[in-house]
């Protein structure tokens, strides 16, 4: 196998010093949302932090797929790696969507059952 370039392993490191950073101002920026949302009167606060979890572990994981692809040993590393990352994603949306629905429906039969 030959050698890597000296120059692709520098933008390796430029590559994932940026993501670390990209990492850091994603964690900043969740973390303010929370704050947010947790003194948030509303009464679909709850719906929205859930909701804005599962944007976090979706960035979370593009994140992961970052630093994976910028690891990739060739192109078929590389297809392998977003392949997976796709599928795993694929998933997730699906668990998400359902989760969503189900606590939505929840929501929704509260607002109609009478109060005592």
């Amino acid at each position: 196998m030959a050698e890597i370039n000296p120059s692709a392993e520098k933008f390796r490191t430029m590559l994932s010093e940026a993501l670390g950073r990209l990492r850091k101002a994603n964690t900043e920026y969740f973390e303010l949302l929370e704050k947010g949302l947790s003194a948030s009167p509303l009464p679909i606060a709850g719906q929205a932090r859930e909701f804005c979890d599962y944007m976090q572990r979706n960035v979370i994981a593009t994140f992961d797929l970052g630093d994976k692809l910028v690891q990739a040993k060739d192109v078929q590393d590389a297809l392998k790696i977003q392949s997976e990352f796709f599928q795993d994603q694929m998933r997730s949306l699906t668990d998400q969507a359902r989760n969503m629905g189900e606590s939505a429906m929840k929501s929704a039969s509260g607002m109609f059952t009478p109060k005592v």
